[in-house]
């Protein structure tokens, strides 16, 4: 998976650093500003917008009580004895 990003950091540093490159990022630009404006795009954002806006609150509670478990498991297991006879 980094090999990827690295390989996209190289190719974003071309297309960006040599003049010919400029031209193509700039025609990139406008391809993907003009897809972003397109309505059914724009309606699939809003969809994913409401999802999100949905689910957040139950992401939290879920992310909380899985947290409120790893602290409790992580205290007990800390404050038990570790059966050791010294």
């Amino acid at each position: 998976m980094a090999k990827g990003w690295i390989m996209l950091g190289f190719a974003a540093g071309y297309v960006v650093g040599s003049a010919a490159g400029r031209k193509q990022f700039e025609r990139i630009k406008s391809m993907v500003n003009d897809l972003w404006e397109r309505p059914e795009v724009q309606k699939t954002v809003k969809k994913v917008d409401e999802f999100v806006e949905d689910k957040a609150p139950v992401a939290h509670d879920l992310t909380a009580a899985a947290a409120d478990s790893v602290n409790a498991t992580s205290t007990k297991t800390i404050n038990e004895p570790t059966g050791s006879n010294s």
